[in-house]
């Protein structure tokens, strides 16, 4: 059972909760700034980290990205650093998540915080590891080859970087989903023997979502997203088993 410091936490008022809420998204901001700050630092690596997937499938000489509009790199530039900040703060970011959650849980519950932060962070980072490495490479390979050899890609720094964070953020969101199915059967609102019942669903869903995060319409690079997705599933299924209360 909870303390008494716990009960009362669990038991405040609507708008403390919100006031709770308020300082949270505030803290989780400062947070981010920092991150930003951080990843402003390095910006310059970072963007050659993120540009290597073209630029190496690219004709030596023509290893380029083009900007047409006299903002667009300072954009882009703002963009990379706000999301490789909050990378670099997404322990945090999810300590945030979890504190603001924690006066509903008992303290045998609120032991499961160091898993959830350690595999949330580690399962975001194998979803872009998994993107860069995997998706981006023959996904843009297949792009970049598609057509007649006599044509050549004028690729802008704005075009590529807007798929490119998508694809890597859709990847690195999708690969926690056996995270949070083990969070919901730590907390009883599904079981193992209900996601066993809906694998079909799943391998639907699956398929659905690695049509779309893939660039390229070839068969090759979505099922390389597809299986892996599909195992994560797999995955949750496990996860839940060990951690769902007994019964």
């Amino acid at each position: 059972m909870p303390d008494l410091e716990e009960e009362a936490r669990s038991q405040m008022p609507l708008w403390q909760h919100l006031d709770e809420l308020r300082s949270g998204v505030f803290r989780s901001l400062i947070a981010i700034a920092v991150g930003f700050a951080i990843a402003y630092a390095f910006i310059d690596p970072i963007m050659a980290f993120l540009e290597k997937p073209l630029t190496e499938l690219l004709p030596e000489g023509e290893a380029h990205l083009y900007y047409t509009g006299l903002t667009d790199k300072f954009v882009v530039y703002l963009k990379v650093c706000v999301l490789a900040g909050s990378f670099f703060m997404s322990p945090y970011l999810l300590y945030e998540f979890w504190r603001f959650i924690s006066p509903a849980l008992y303290r045998n519950e609120r032991r499961f915080l160091i898993p959830f932060l350690a595999f949330g962070t580690v399962s975001f980072g194998v979803g872009l590891a998994f993107a860069y490495w995997v998706v981006i490479p023959y996904g843009y390979k297949f792009l970049i080859e598609f057509g007649s050899p006599n044509e050549r890609a004028i690729i802008t720094l704005t075009e590529y970087f807007s798929l490119t964070l998508k694809l890597l953020l859709a990847l690195g969101i999708v690969f926690e989903v056996p995270v949070l199915l083990v969070l919901l059967g730590k907390f009883g609102v599904l079981d193992a023997s209900f996601l066993t019942r809906n694998r079909r669903y799943a391998a639907v869903v699956s398929a659905v979502v690695a049509a779309v995060a893939t660039p390229s319409p070839d068969a090759l690079t979505m099922v390389l997203v597809m299986v892996p997705l599909y195992l994560l599933y797999e995955v949750g299924i496990v996860g839940v088993r060990l951690v769902q209360p007994a019964t």
